[in-house]
């Protein structure tokens, strides 16, 4: 391993070597330039920042040298220089410079340079999956984080070794060899559990322990809301158990009554499941009928898989947690019963504003607390409590939204555990095994063995077999044909274990092992490029595969790289178009989009409560992004539907929640659209121009942007300007003070940056970060619009001077100067694209070359998806 890393840092020293050249004479018409615009600053020995340009020729074979003039090229492009108190150079100035800088910086700058990388985590646990047949492997909890480098965590850079990455790959690789070679298992022992109603799991106002008993109240697709189940039985061995429950009937004479039997459904749940599965996702064992108000005991036989426990479920409970049933069975309650309807009135709008609906409060005991107080209230108010008046309809219609049912439903089941029905569970004992069964597991292990082994054929010895194997897995581990010298050399390593008097299956686990630990596995990249600098086809088939599906070539790619056509431009943009991702959840869109747009940040991210945006609302947030990215390429949209686009992807009630507008698909309807529909994520048609619509007007990247509490323009500015307009910002001086709430009585987040931002140094940044950071400040840490800047109640003034002069007042100007310059944003997203798919930022001469594809994609009226398949077909796709 450590003269494998001692080879990497060669070959990065060679392949980092520039030839040498001659001085180039700069020329008398750009030394008057400089002299006139630059060299007041930057000349002699004090020069400013230790920048010379002092100079009456050039050494471009020095590599410093052109670092230094790629360097005055950004900053004479992007208007960074000269500062903004000195005289500004004119645009024929700028164009001379760039005119006679641009073509040697080009010529002296090679395409390609990216070190050999070992393969991400994301990267490592999608091959481990594929390469092993373990589709359900996830890394394990500690698994070493990769290093993020220029805003992603797949760059050579970031991808160091460490002495954790070689312990965390050598267990990983002993558990992947355990489940296809796993050690033999002692026969199973006869165990006991037994669990009592405070063993058993309380889930949000699923249930309630009263007594010797834990009552559930309710059904409900969810089993967070519905279901129990024991916290500390776990199944080890798979086999035929016995189970019996003790359960009863809670009914009440203040109650509501129950026809007929209850009955509780017994499901086999495996404990790495998530609190968040539904029902339909676990083996129903048995249904039991509970037609008593005493404890009655019933047992049965049902196979339990090692890694399970059991689940409880009363699926014919009168309460539910379905939107319109229960707004059915509240509507029902109202009019029998005026009191509760105005209890209710009450609690869901307590300023006594229909339009003020406050249900977060409700959730839970708390929220039947507050329900049954004014219920019982002599005093109350029921002169609304009609089932005609405002209130009632508007109390309803929160009945039937999103929100409103599970906070709703979730103080209504308190009602039910008081009062009944209910359904008590009492007790649940576990016994066994009678006998082993085989599991799922069982059964993936035996055909992960098969698809890696092979059946073993008449007269074939260990070797045989192992040699069988090595043959066929080796190229696809290591990505590459090997030769039989490379087998042998593996092979050895089994022969020598079994010489030692290891059995087969000892051999072949230490066999796989060793494989998994290989850095011809681990890394990728190693081998050298041919002799136009580019990458061999293995390494071209393993770039795309990667980039587009983060996981190795599929056979389809090898056969094009074994037989030397992958290269051919047209097969490589046919392979690229095959595997282009076509659904929102597919790697490359959750790995790509969460990393550029930042929305990987969203799970961390707890908006503060006044907000109302929980974590439902997240995930929807960044299901509208990455449904939108996802649209766009697959229907080969043009690239201002990025910014300004005719529809979006949500549902109609977080588009009446959160963006505060009704889509027209709803506002046609002659009757209230049911909660199903206005909850049904959908694409919906917007306005272009408009508030909400493009990648600034999103929930995600609006959140994604601020801290869950407030805004801060420099944050949002220095965002925008990396991520869609692709002008990164350097970082601050060291010495810059930070912000603070009272910089000379400032009231308002621009009075507070225009006295923190006086000194010359901070003007040359914040004169293009404040005005892209102020043009979205009209938005609220989730997303929403607002009028005035909280706290001090003035006018948001959105309006600010972009880089190029133009004046904007407003989000939606903003966004249309951004379509009108789209090539700015189309630049950064390129960029993106390719820093991301070949692991290093491209450098300058790859820039220039992103420009031509660019604007050639503009002019030829083609949209993201030929842009995409343009970038894989370029020249920096194929360098080394």
């Amino acid at each position: 391993m450590w003269r494998f890393l001692v080879g990497i840092a060669v070959l990065v020293d060679v392949l980092a070597a520039v030839r040498a050249e001659g001085p180039a004479v700069v020329p008398q018409p750009v030394r008057t330039i400089l002299a006139e615009t630059c060299l007041d600053c930057h000349s002699g020995d004090t020069a400013e920042a230790g920048v010379r340009l002092d100079r009456e020729a050039i050494d471009w074979g020095d590599a410093a040298e052109v670092d230094l003039w790629r360097r005055v090229v950004e900053v004479i492009e992007d208007h960074r220089m000269p500062p903004s108190d000195a005289e500004p150079a004119t645009q024929a100035a700028r164009d001379t410079l760039v005119a006679f800088l641009d073509p040697p910086l080009v010529a002296h700058t090679p395409f390609g340079g990216t070190a050999p990388r070992r393969l991400s985590r994301d990267e490592y646990a999608a091959t481990i999956r594929r390469l092993c047949q373990q589709p359900a492997f996830t890394l394990p909890v500690g698994f070493p984080p990769d290093t993020e480098r220029h805003g992603f965590d797949n760059l050579a850079e970031g991808l160091v070794l460490s002495p954790a990455h070689l312990e965390a790959y050598a267990a990983v690789a002993s558990v992947v060899a355990d489940e296809i070679f796993p050690p033999p298992r002692p026969a199973p022992k006869l165990a006991r559990w037994e669990a009592g109603p405070r063993d058993l799991v309380l889930s949000f106002s699923a249930a309630t322990v009263h007594g010797d008993a834990l009552r559930i109240a309710s059904r409900s697709v969810d089993i967070m809301r519905s279901c129990t189940w024991p916290s500390r039985i776990e199944i080890r061995d798979s086999g035929t158990y016995t189970i019996t429950v003790a359960a009863s009937q809670f009914l009440s004479p203040t109650g509501h009554r129950f026809t007929g039997p209850m009955k509780l459904e017994v499901y086999a749940r495996p404990l790495s499941a998530t609190d968040r599965s539904r029902v339909s996702a676990f083996r129903l064992l048995r249904t039991i009928e509970i037609a008593s108000e005493s404890p009655a005991s019933t047992s049965f036989e049902a196979d339990l898989y090692e890694g399970e426990t059991v689940l409880f479920r009363w699926v014919n409970a009168e309460m539910t947690h379905e939107y319109d049933e229960l707004a059915d069975q509240l509507e029902g309650w109202f009019r029998d019963d005026p009191r509760f309807l105005a209890a209710w009135q009450q609690a869901v709008f307590p300023s006594g504003n229909p339009g003020q609906a406050e249900t977060s409060r409700l959730r839970g005991r708390n929220g039947w607390d507050i329900v049954a107080r004014y219920w019982a209230d002599p005093q109350l108010d029921l002169s609304e409590a009609t089932m005609v008046s405002k209130k009632t309809r508007r109390l309803l219609e929160v009945c039937r939204s999103n929100s409103g049912t599970f906070e709703i439903a979730d103080a209504l089941c308190h009602f039910y555990h008081e009062r009944g029905p209910a359904l008590e569970i009492h007790r649940v004992v576990i016994e066994g095994p009678a006998q082993p069964v085989e599991s799922p597991r069982d059964r993936a292990r035996a055909a992960a063995r098969r698809a890696l082994v092979g059946e073993r054929r008449d007269g074939q010895t260990d070797v045989d077999v192992a040699r069988s194997m090595l043959t066929a897995f080796l190229p696809r581990a290591f990505r590459r044909p090997v030769t039989d010298g490379t087998v042998e050399s593996f092979l050895t390593i089994a022969t020598r274990h079994w010489d030692e008097g290891h059995s087969f299956d000892e051999g072949m686990h230490l066999l796989l092992r060793s494989v998994l630990v290989s850095p011809r596995f681990l890394y990728r990249g190693i081998e050298p490029p041919d002799a136009a600098g580019c990458c061999d086809q293995f390494d071209l088939a393993t770039r795309l595969a990667y980039f587009l599906t983060q996981a190795p070539p599929d056979a389809r790619l090898v056969d094009l790289a074994t037989r030397g056509r992958l290269a051919e431009p047209g097969v490589l943009r046919a392979e690229a178009k095959r595997l282009l991702p076509k659904q929102p959840h597919e790697p490359m869109i959750r790995s790509f989009v969460g990393q550029w747009l930042d929305t990987k940040l969203l799970p961390g991210i707890m908006p503060d409560a006044k907000f109302r945006f929980d974590e439902e609302a997240t995930a929807l947030a960044r299901r509208e992004t990455e449904r939108f990215f996802t649209e766009i390429l697959q229907q080969n949209l043009p690239m201002k539907t990025f910014i300004d686009p005719d529809f979006t992807f949500s549902t109609i009630a977080f588009c009446q929640r959160n963006y505060g507008f009704t889509p027209s698909i709803a506002k046609n309807q002659a009757s209230p659209l049911p909660a199903e529909e206005l909850t049904r994520f959908q694409r919906l048609d917007i306005d272009r121009g408009g508030r909400y619509g493009g990648l600034l007007g999103q929930a995600a990247i609006l959140m994604a942007t601020a801290n869950g509490v407030d805004t801060q323009p420099v944050i949002r500015g220095a965002w925008v300007l990396e991520n869609i307009l692709g002008m990164p910002s350097p970082p601050p001086p060291k010495n810059v003070p930070a912000l603070t709430p009272d910089t000379q009585g400032a009231k308002t987040p621009r009075d507070l940056l225009a006295a923190h931002t006086r000194e010359a140094s901070c003007a040359v940044c914040h004169r293009r970060i404040d005005p892209v950071g102020f043009a979205l400040e009209n938005y609220d840490p989730v997303g929403r619009w607002r009028a005035t800047w909280p706290g001090s109640g003035a006018a948001i003034d959105a309006s600010g001077t972009l880089p190029d002069g133009t004046v904007i007042r407003s989000p939606m100007e903003f966004k249309a100067w951004l379509v009108a310059n789209i090539d700015l944003f189309s630049n950064c997203v390129a960029e993106k694209l390719l820093t991301y798919a070949t692991g290093r930022v491209p450098n300058y001469a790859e820039q220039r070359e992103i420009k031509n594809i660019v604007r050639a994609n503009r002019e030829a009226g083609m949209g993201f998806q030929d842009l995409v398949l343009d970038l894989v077909g370029s020249r920096m796709f194929h360098a080394h």
